[in-house]
């Protein structure tokens, strides 16, 4: 689905110079993709300029960029360090980019619609795929989908399948194969094909997204799902209801499986849940600041290693970022410094309520975004590095 290291910006211009705005001194250190009243922008050379509606690649490296023209779409691929154009081309037709390759290399457009995780009724879905320089390929299939990952090789899209079609209130993850134009379930992490019927249905809430290094594997963090149950409870005829849990989806050999989060995690309001990944890619941390905890997770046997109570709650929209050594967890007008296991090391003071929370890729700093700023700091020593003004900013995504 399209969240933190995948989000979807709501305008409709391409990336242009002239939306630069904010000032150039002090200087960011590093690139940063960021969210703007306007849509998506990239913050380079200590400017803001204004990039439109698109999606960033799970590893950052590549932004899709679409504008609407009078019957057409133009599509443009950007690198998100150095701002170079790979390509751009014109669509027939109106749509929006929704997800793109681990490496930014296609992208998946679909029809515009109010909001793709609450999608309304509709017999058939036109999915169109691209690269820089043409379209790949458009599929029409029945029902209500919603592009969200490619396929590691490019060769399919896991999608979400919305039920039923004629008033869509739950959903399942299935494989769109291009080459056979039909969608199949997903494997077991025993890499087993799941049974008819034992395909697990969502109704929750997809609180945000993570992928791993590589952008193999996407971690999805689910809330308040009422009555849901597993693949793996549906083949072995255990008891669900979890109401918050972690679906991680393996994009090269195409299995699925959930890590369960224990009560009361799912319980506060979806906004009070956030999750990270550690820079290495072997530990997964979900917290919610409402409820003061903290779930510490394995990548590698996907297990809840312990669950940690922080002795501190939060209120307002959560945010986490993690280094191989510190955890950092935002809300409201503070930011709360952890180490791994999950102990307080110091906390900061923001003047207005955090808006995102991103770590530099050498690990130096970590970015604190607040409306129409951001500031950061050493991640060693903690000291205060420097703030910029960026008019316009009301979000951070993701350093590049």
């Amino acid at each position: 689905m399209l969240m933190a290291a995948a989000a979807a910006a709501s305008a409709t211009a391409a990336c242009r110079e002239t939306g630069e705005t904010g000032s150039a001194a002090p200087r960011v250190p590093d690139v940063l993709v960021a969210k703007t009243t306007n849509g998506l922008a990239v913050v380079r050379d200590g400017r803001l300029t204004t990039a439109g509606a698109g999606v960033l690649s799970l590893t950052g490296s590549t932004l899709c960029l679409a504008s609407r023209t009078a019957g057409h779409t133009e599509v443009e691929f950007v690198t998100t360090l150095n701002g170079t154009r790979l390509g751009r081309h014109a669509l027939p037709g109106t749509w929006t980019p929704r997800v793109t390759s681990g490496d930014g290399g296609l992208v998946a457009l679909a029809g515009p619609v109010a909001d793709p995780a609450k999608p309304g009724a509709r017999d058939k879905t036109t999915i169109v795929v691209a690269d820089s320089k043409h379209q790949v390929t458009s599929l029409t299939l029945p029902g209500v989908l919603e592009p969200d990952a490619f396929a590691a090789d490019g060769q399919a899209l896991y999608v979400l399948e919305w039920l039923p079609a004629t008033a869509p209130d739950h959903y399942r993850v299935r494989r769109l194969e291009f080459s056979t134009r039909t969608l199949q379930p997903l494997f077991t992490r025993d890499k087993v094909p799941v049974p008819a019927g034992a395909e697990e249905e969502m109704r929750g809430e997809g609180r945000m997204a993570v992928a791993s290094p590589t952008g193999r594997v996407l971690y999805t963090l689910y809330t308040h799902q009422p009555e849901h149950q597993h693949t793996r409870n549906l083949i072995s005829g255990r008891p669900g209801n979890v109401h918050a849990f972690v679906h991680t989806l393996e994009t090269s050999q195409g299995w699925a499986y959930c890590v369960d989060l224990p009560e009361p995690f799912g319980h506060s309001p979806s906004s009070a849940h956030t999750l990270a990944l550690s820079d290495n890619g072997n530990m997964l941390v979900v917290a919610d600041l409402a409820q003061g905890l903290l779930a510490r997770i394995s990548t590698e046997t996907l297990k809840v290693l312990n669950v940690v109570q922080l002795g501190f709650h939060k209120e307002g929209t959560a945010f986490a970022a993690a280094t191989d050594h510190r955890i950092y967890l935002g809300a409201g007008t503070s930011v709360q410094v952890l180490d791994l296991d999950g102990k307080s090391v110091e906390q900061w003071q923001n003047p207005t309520p955090v808006r995102g929370l991103a770590v530099s890729r050498d690990l130096a700093r970590v970015y604190i975004a607040r409306d129409g700023a951001v500031t950061w700091r050493d991640t060693t020593s903690g000291t205060a590095g420097g703030e910029a003004a960026l008019a316009g900013l009301t979000g951070l995504i993701r350093t590049a």
